[in-house]
């Protein structure tokens, strides 16, 4: 009698080890694959450099983590730009910590001129970027405009979208960047 206790000792002692290495293992956090860099969602952005428009100096993609970025690639002579140009300013204004930025495809336009205008008749204060030999909208893959990725504050795209955008879909991409509806 005494065997049969202490061999159901054992086996019970086995089967605890058992079950302890199994959620030991079972509940251990999976490490996540490093995040490589690329255009697709759920990749990091590109780092790019670009002029500004406006002659201040160029900007730097990746010296905006930290904050939520809103890339808008878009061209002055394009009507679906156009239309969705107002609504975009008026976003930027009315959202203070987020980085929205005009890339502008400089060598389809037939002047600098023609950009400029542009941006005074819709009010735009957000930086607009100069892409003179259209680099960066290749290596973003720009098919078409207006292209819209929108980049959390780690630097990670989190959606692109290419059409116009008007502010109940402005609002729905910006909670995928974290950035608090107006």
């Amino acid at each position: 009698m005494r065997r049969i206790r202490y061999g159901t000792a054992v086996v019970a002692f086995f089967a605890i080890i058992v079950v302890i290495g199994l959620l030991y293992w079972g509940l251990r956090p999976v490490p996540k694959a490093p995040l490589t860099v690329g255009t697709q969602v759920g990749q990091i952005a590109p780092d790019f450099t670009l002029p500004r428009l406006n002659g201040k100096g160029p900007i730097r993609l990746w010296s905006l983590r930290g904050k939520p970025v809103w890339l808008n690639f878009f061209a002055s002579w394009c009507p679906p730009c156009n239309a969705e140009a107002y609504d975009l300013a008026q976003t930027a204004k009315k959202s203070p910590g987020l980085d929205l930025i005009g890339v502008d495809l400089t060598a389809s336009e037939s002047s600098i001129a023609k950009v400029d205008a542009f941006v005074q008749q819709y009010g735009i204060a957000y930086p607009v970027l100069l892409d003179q030999s259209g680099s960066v909208a290749n290596r973003y893959g720009v098919q078409a405009i207006p292209t819209s990725f929108f980049i959390d504050r780690q630097g990670v795209i989190r959606a692109e979208v290419s059409l116009p955008l008007y502010p109940a879909l402005i609002k729905k991409y910006l909670r995928k960047i974290d950035y608090p509806s107006q």
